[in-house]
């Protein structure tokens, strides 16, 4: 993975809000988030039908979610755990994961922001999977098989934005 410098951009004040492609399903996060976390694994990419899946790791207390259908499937992560996706049931639009290992934990899909320029990755995860032209920020933290924990994750970003 080529590593490249960037001015990074600050967090957005909150709440930052988002939603549906749609507008059904409208949220906000009334609390600064843990990560924003580039996965690179075939399910990511898949499910965002693109080079890779960008997330935010917010407190599941801190999202506020307004209005709209949502429905639920179930896949399995690389890690062999069942992590519920919610979406739009209007829209299909893919919403959140809510990882069953961590009942607390709402993996956002950053996508789903109303502005979502700032959301470079501190992190990114299954490198091994990266596309040939992949690139990260210098500063990110790149890990292969995810081999490490969500809490280092959590300590990059915060020491990128303290």
């Amino acid at each position: 993975m080529k590593r490249i410098a960037l001015n990074r951009p600050p967090l957005p004040k909150l709440p930052m809000e988002g939603g549906c492609h749609c507008g059904a399903v409208r949220y906000g996060v009334t609390a600064r988030p843990m990560a924003v976390n580039a996965c690179h694994c075939d399910d990511c990419k898949r499910l965002a039908g693109g080079p890779f899946g960008l997330y935010l790791h917010v407190a599941k207390d801190a999202l506020q979610v307004s209005g709209g259908a949502r429905d639920v499937f179930t896949r399995t992560g690389g890690s062999g755990n069942a992590i519920p996706v919610e979406r739009c049931a209007v829209c299909g639009t893919r919403m959140w994961h809510l990882p069953a290992v961590a009942p607390d934990l709402v993996i956002l899909c950053a996508g789903t922001l109303d502005d979502s320029t700032w959301a470079v990755p501190t992190s990114h995860i299954f490198i091994e999977y990266a596309a040939a032209d992949a690139v990260a920020a210098e500063d990110a933290i790149a890990v292969e098989s995810f081999q490490t924990t969500r809490p280092a994750l959590w300590a990059r970003f915060s020491e990128i934005y303290p």
